[in-house]
């Protein structure tokens, strides 16, 4: 019975680290696109859709960023069990951002995106939060 719940757990980790290195992957394409300039897609998961030179470099950045970040979820998947923390630690990265997201979008910005982008991309973000606190602590 042991040797069930140990492979249930496993597989729950390995399966939400590859989701996630999986998506952002394919985050990091598009924002790799955008810095591009070839696609004026709203940046995922916040919706944002901007425009400028300094926009496109810093979603240039971004996207190195998030492809460093899609490398380490894959390195995860590869021993879920030991490197779990990760999880944890994403899901803490995604909470910063929703707070600073609203703090730039109340104080700093004055309301430069449209607040349904802004809840839609919150909703996504806590999802997403929910998902990596529950795949860690499920496998304790």
């Amino acid at each position: 019975m042991e040797l069930d719940t140990q492979r249930r757990k496993f597989l729950v980790a390995k399966t939400v680290f590859w989701i996630s290195a999986i998506g952002d992957g394919l985050i990091a394409v598009e924002w790799f696109m955008i810095s591009l300039g070839v696609a004026g897609l709203p940046a995922l998961p916040s919706f944002f859709v901007g425009d400028g030179r300094d926009y496109r470099f810093a979603m240039g950045v971004a996207a190195l960023f998030m492809t460093a970040w899609t490398a380490l979820l894959y390195w995860g998947s590869r021993r879920p069990l030991e490197r779990r923390g990760l999880l944890l630690l994403t899901g803490v990265f995604l909470l910063v951002a929703i707070l600073l997201e609203f703090f730039g979008y109340f104080v700093v910005f004055d309301n430069l995106m449209s607040g349904s982008r802004l809840v839609w991309g919150t909703v996504l973000k806590l999802y997403l939060v929910i998902q990596f606190g529950a795949a860690y602590w499920y496998s304790k």
